[in-house]
């Protein structure tokens, strides 16, 4: 694929992005101010008189409102869009499956993460906002403990590695690093995308590393090590936990601002307290307002964590030139942009760009 397909391929993916989040906050500040929000808290309430299952209802109504006005674009950006640069080996079906899993485990979770703000909201008015930061940090230590035994068997199937050179040398770089490897695994990725893959999942004695059967087929040994190296300079660094405590902040002060805005708009529009489910999607505007306006300084401190997993990977390879044949070929195949704007760089890569990477390999001496 060109230059100009991999460019064409993510400015629209990019552009997509902007016309999504208008939508959000169209269909959300419309199903608020046009009275559907209290409307739907009073038809729950008819249901029943527990607030868990008024939420519950509530909560459900609102996400799948949602869901279906952003179906015609999932639907072009994850198909269409997909299969017209032939990176897609999915019919429709298939995909419709996995986006309905995706939407119905994010679903959960986010029900979960609300049922337990709204008790505090209840029970803690002033200072709900503390309890439901320490849920939050509660559910994403959760998440990454569960993810291999749980949610990647949702998507993929797991699959035995019969490269014994290849598991040598991954077993060798966590054991000369000390840190804990349960065992290698490679994953059906072809089933859904000719695209490629890797990465580190779970802890302590439940991670594992997990790749892409696109990768062990169409990469060279050196290749796959010099990716694997990559991730496990995340842990070697304690990256995880870094990155864990710099979103916690984060999200500690969006909570805190949306406390901040209930208490001076929890009884306009008919609103009954800063307990009412009704403001939900207010609760949810700030947010994403929010994460907006931290998105940049976000993505500039995960540019800098993988800038250093990159340059641990060298030291501990001494094989440059094995990484920049890996992110040639990864740049190739997954449509990566080579040379992004500086607002694409700055809004949109949590990574350095492909170009500034080579560069790295390239010079290293």
């Amino acid at each position: 694929m060109t230059t100009n397909g991999s460019d064409q391929y993510n400015n629209v993916k990019n552009r997509c992005f902007f016309i999504g989040l208008f939508l959000d906050l169209v269909v959300i500040l419309a199903f608020f101010f046009l009275g559907y929000s209290a409307l739907v808290r009073d038809w729950a309430s008819g249901i029943s008189s527990n607030l868990w299952i008024v939420n519950a209802v509530f909560l459900l109504i609102f996400s799948v409102t949602l869901y279906f006005f952003h179906l015609p674009l999932n639907f072009f950006l994850g198909f269409v869009w997909e299969h017209k640069f032939k990176l897609s080996n999915q019919n429709i079906l298939q995909w419709w499956t996995d986006d309905l899993k995706h939407s119905i485990l994010g679903l959960v979770l986010i029900m979960l993460l609300v049922e337990v703000v709204y008790f505090f909201l209840r029970h803690f008015p002033s200072s709900w906002w503390v309890g439901a930061w320490l849920f939050w940090v509660f559910m994403a230590v959760v998440m990454a403990r569960i993810t291999p035994n749980i949610i990647v068997p949702l998507f993929y199937k797991y699959l035995p590695i019969n490269n014994v050179e290849l598991k040598d040398r991954i077993f060798g770089m966590f054991k000369k690093c000390k840190v804990a490897l349960k065992d290698i695994y490679m994953i059906d990725f072809s089933q859904k995308t000719k695209k490629a893959n890797a990465f580190v999942c779970g802890m302590g004695n439940s991670r594992r590393v997990v790749l892409s059967d696109t990768l062990v087929e169409k990469y060279t040994v050196e290749e796959i090590e010099a990716v694997v190296a990559h991730e496990l300079g995340h842990y070697v660094h304690r990256d995880i936990l870094k990155l864990l405590l710099v979103n916690g902040v984060v999200v500690l002060i969006g909570f805190y601002l949306v406390a901040a805005f209930l208490s001076h708009f929890s009884t306009s529009f008919g609103m009954r307290g800063v307990a009412d489910i009704a403001f939900l999607p207010m609760f949810a505007i700030v947010f994403t307002i929010f994460s907006l306006g931290t998105a940049m300084p976000l993505n500039w401190y995960s540019r800098l964590v993988e800038k250093q997993a990159d340059q641990f990977c060298l030291r501990m390879t001494q094989k440059p030139e094995a990484f920049v044949s890996l992110m040639e070929k990864l740049g190739e195949m997954n449509l990566a942009k080579q040379n992004p704007s500086t607002f694409e760089k700055l809004f949109f890569y949590d990574h350095p760009p492909l170009k500034e990477r080579i560069k790295v390999g390239r010079e290293y001496k």
